[in-house]
């Protein structure tokens, strides 16, 4: 990754070193500029949430063990979650040539922890920042190679989204297929500087012997017992046929009981919560996964666990349609990170 903390330089710069590079190497590039994001894009399809092929074979942890149930989570002020991991990405389209759009990506990711007093800050050294360009490079294209050419001369990182002959030689003339392969790609990156955040935290801290936790906005991609996983939008059907419609029918400050998937690579415990009422909306507002490691089968904890995230519930509506969703700090993480991405787009017209 491009480290753009090491030496910072606005966006609408590096593009115009780069623009004045390919002028005098008479290279065509069509401006893209004012295209918007992709992750904006409302005629791409959305990256970030996982894709199951098939509905996962699970086992049952809690209740009767032999289906999916409805818990109260019981009520508390107190919370024993003390850092949390997010990123924050923008990705955009900069020029075209020919039929292939030229796309950078800026992630930005960080630990922000919580003191005893309640105050938030972001954790020093923990920012991870990175700026690529992500280009199919294995286009015949003699223009698109002498872009690449000068990205990398300019000390820019290119990261190519296709992969092997035939995935190019059936996506790499389709505009809008390289679009959505950028988006995918630009993601994943943002998904490394995160893990790469929470292995650091794993190391600082396997052998504390208290009760504070990690929430990872995401994933949960390491395997320390004191962590979990917040997916905000679990697109992967984990639960079918009455489970599904046990889930779907979850009021507000209720959860599922755990259950564990057996037929992933990766097996976690999960469960899922409501943590605002749904009536007369679509049926998965509101609607959380927490993952867990390990195969413990303790409801006090699991009860635990879901108590103290609806006392870190965002408690006004936002702007952001992901709100019923958000955690305060993880809210305020994002703010933070947002800020840092404005600052190496300022100027830029999008």
């Amino acid at each position: 990754m491009t480290d753009t903390a090491r030496r910072f330089e606005t966006l609408s710069s590096r593009v115009q070193r780069i623009e004045n590079a390919l002028r005098r190497s008479g290279v065509q590039a069509i401006d893209m500029r004012r295209a918007g994001t992709l992750e904006s894009d409302v005629l791409l399809p959305q990256i970030g949430g996982e894709q199951l092929a098939d509905t996962p074979e699970i086992e049952y942890l809690e209740g009767t063990h032999d289906h999916i149930e409805q818990r109260s989570i019981p009520r508390q002020n107190a919370t024993h979650f003390r850092w949390f991991i997010d990123g924050s990405q923008k990705t955009m389209p900069v020029w075209r040539i020919g039929v292939v759009p030229i796309v950078v990506s800026i992630a930005v990711a960080g630990l922000l922890e919580r003191n005893a007093q309640g105050e938030c800050y972001l954790v020093p050294g923990s920012l991870r920042e990175s700026l690529i360009w992500i280009v199919p490079q294995q286009t015949n294209n003699g223009d698109i190679r002498a872009l690449v050419d000068i990205l990398e001369d300019l000390g820019q990182e290119v990261i190519d989204p296709l992969h092997g002959e035939d995935e190019y030689h059936r996506i790499a003339g389709i505009y809008d297929q390289v679009l959505f392969y950028a988006n995918e790609t630009a993601g994943k990156q943002r998904e490394l500087a995160e893990f790469a955040i929470a292995r650091a935290w794993e190391e600082a801290h396997r052998h504390d012997s208290g009760n504070d936790w990690l929430v990872i906005d995401g994933r949960l991609a390491i395997d320390t017992a004191r962590a979990i996983g917040l997916i905000k939008n679990p697109q992967g059907q984990h639960l079918a046929g009455l489970d599904a419609v046990t889930l779907l029918n979850l009021p507000a400050g209720h959860r599922t009981t755990a259950y564990r998937t057996t037929s992933r690579a990766s097996a976690r415990t999960h469960f899922y919560q409501r943590m605002w009422p749904s009536e007369g909306l679509d049926a998965r507002r509101a609607l959380i996964r927490i993952e867990l490691n390990g195969d413990d089968r303790d409801t006090e904890q699991f009860d635990e666990i879901a108590s103290w995230l609806m006392a870190e519930r965002v408690p006004t509506p936002k702007a952001d349609s992901r709100w019923p969703t958000l955690l305060y700090p993880v809210h305020l993480l994002e703010r933070m990170l947002k800020q840092r991405i404005n600052a190496i787009t300022a100027g830029w017209p999008v």
